[in-house]
């Protein structure tokens, strides 16, 4: 036990003298991306990105700070490192939010917890290697530690560090890496105990936990370009949600990926890879909240159509409908009037829909339908985002506009007034949209709900898990509207089609694409940024994965902008 307290505290003193070559970079200027931080002043949008609206002082700009791997992130990168199908990282902490994302370095915190449940996973997953078939074990353990020793030991490390770090492994870090090895020499503990610390320290790294970007001078204020490396993380992981794999990594080390064709090719290349579905699972489902719907509450009692088989179906509709977009030429605008969705047999019925599609059901049973002659459009009527937008037992107008205006549109809608009510008054005998009015004398609630409640009730013909009713109870639904710009609309079918022609949406894409890829929030500095990648991606069709693609082929996503003084 002495002898494994002894190789632990090395395992330990390994990444925490790696960490220390990273002074100024751990807590500092390591995420980047256009301007220099999030708006926290007057006009921040919802967790800090301020959208469209308010002012930018000098004041404003924060610290940049650098972003460990988030629970999708962790789990994928141990999966293509070490070929395990553990996924320790269900069991971490929640990873907290900035603008929707889990992918913004200032929202992910490191607790106690976290730095346990570090430790915890990389032991499990190296002893899950140790036990495996030899073939997955020999990928990583290429020869006999017991036999050849520390020259053995010191191949191995580079070599799994390299995979691990997604960076070259300079001799400094290596030397410490080989502490636990030594210190097994030295107390007359076996190589191999010395070699499961040692790879245990990889893990621990902060190296292999961060996305480290390491500026050469911690002093410097002007952008500059990522180095192959770092550009070669950014893109897997803004992509994949995964490490880079041999082709991407190669690029990287050859210095190619830094210029403009290397960099595109790859970029399709990833995009055309099955791995790009995890757009779809990260970006998509945490920008269109149907991230965690399984485990969306409902009121049995009052929806019980809604089941775990159910809101299954509709996250797999919303996954079809955005992977139809990001593979095809359609104008992203397109997602909020498209008359078709995908469907299988439970959501067909639920929606009263034909029970077959218009060509074979998909590997997940989803089948392609025509909706144009329902009063379904688009991206607003997929069950998941009604679901979402509801309450337990009953639909929310305001949470539905303010989805369109926040999600959709880039807009701001400021908290409600502390002590204001915030609940419709119960009033016997009228609709919701009439106790909503009523809500809405009260001039603490006019300011918003003025600019939410309007497009919420366009979405009233459907019920809080995506069923078409025309009635409420009795009571019949008004589902009549209006924009923000004053467009007047009847139901989901007209909201989609004003919506499709706002000039807002194609800007809102780029800038919540923007937030996740580079992981950091947007500030008002970076509007014409924003307004010259999407006229960009506009020139050239304005689709889904154009707009993908300017945004990672553009220089802010290139380059890293330190925190300014």
């Amino acid at each position: 036990m002495a002898k494994l307290s002894w190789l632990c505290r090395a395992a330990w003193a390994s990444a925490l003298l790696i960490a220390s070559a990273c002074t100024g970079v751990l807590g500092s200027a390591a995420d980047s991306g256009p301007g220099s931080g999030p708006g926290s002043g007057p006009g921040s949008g919802p967790d800090g990105d301020t959208g469209d609206q308010g002012e930018q002082t000098t004041s404003d700009r924060q610290p940049l700070v650098v972003r460990r791997l988030n629970r999708l992130e962790y789990n994928n990168t141990v999966r293509d490192l070490l070929g395990t199908e553990l996924r320790p990282a269900d069991e971490f902490p929640a990873d907290d939010l900035g603008a929707e994302f889990s992918t913004v370095g200032s929202a992910l915190s490191l607790s106690p917890a976290y730095v346990r449940a570090y430790e915890e996973a990389a032991y499990a997953l190296i002893d899950d290697l140790l036990e495996a078939p030899e073939d997955r074990r020999d990928r990583v353990i290429s020869c006999d530690v017991f036999e050849e020793g520390e020259a053995c030991a010191r191949s191995i490390l580079r070599a799994f560090a390299r995979r691990a770090w997604r960076r070259p492994v300079l001799e400094e870090h290596l030397e410490s890496l080989m502490l636990p090895i030594t210190t097994a020499r030295e107390i007359g503990a076996e190589p191999g105990e010395g070699l499961r610390h040692a790879l245990a320290a990889v893990l621990l790294s902060p190296f292999f936990v961060f996305k480290l970007e390491i500026d050469p001078d911690l002093s410097a204020t002007e952008p500059r370009r990522l180095e192959p490396h770092e550009l070669a993380t950014r893109l897997s992981y803004a992509l994949w949600s995964t490490m880079p794999d041999e082709a991407l990594s190669v690029a990287a080390d050859s210095g190619a990926l830094t210029s403009d064709a290397e960099l595109k090719a790859q970029i399709e290349r990833m995009l055309a890879d099955p791995r790009s579905d995890s757009l779809l699972d990260s970006f998509a489902a945490e920008w269109l909240d149907f991230a965690h719907l399984e485990s969306h509450e409902f009121d049995a009692e009052v929806l019980g159509d809604a089941s775990a088989d159910v809101l299954r179906s509709m996250k797999l509709e919303a996954r079809n409908f955005i992977r139809a977009f990001l593979t095809s030429e359609q104008p992203a605008t397109e997602m909020m009037s498209a008359r078709f969705t995908f469907v299988d047999a439970t959501l067909a019925g639920l929606y009263g829909l034909p029970d077959e599609g218009e060509a074979e059901p998909g590997a997940d049973g989803m089948w392609r339908v025509d909706t144009s002659s329902v009063p379904r459009s688009g991206l607003l009527t997929l069950g998941a985002l009604l679901t979402t937008t509801s309450l337990p037992s009953r639909t929310s107008p305001v949470k539905r506009g303010d989805f369109v205006i926040s999600r959709l549109l880039c807009q701001a809608i400021p908290p409600p007034p502390p002590g204001v009510a915030t609940e419709p008054p119960d009033v016997p005998g009228l609709t919701l949209r009439e106790r909503m009015e009523l809500h809405r004398e009260s001039p603490a609630c006019n300011g918003c709900h003025a600019a939410m409640d309007p497009i919420g009730f366009g979405l009233e013909n459907y019920d809080a898990v995506g069923r078409f009713r025309t009635h409420d109870g009795d009571l019949e639904i008004d589902a009549s509207g209006k924009l923000p710009d004053g467009t007047e609309f009847e139901g989901a079918v007209e909201l989609g089609a004003g919506l499709a022609e706002d000039p807002r949406l194609s800007r809102c894409i780029t800038r919540k694409f923007t937030t996740f890829a580079v992981g950091r929030l947007l500030a008002n500095h970076d509007n014409p940024w924003v307004e010259q990648v999407t006229a960009e991606a506009e020139a050239r069709g304005g689709s889904l994965g154009g707009i993908i693609k300017t945004v990672l082929l553009s220089e802010a996503f290139r380059s890293r902008t330190p925190a300014r003084p």
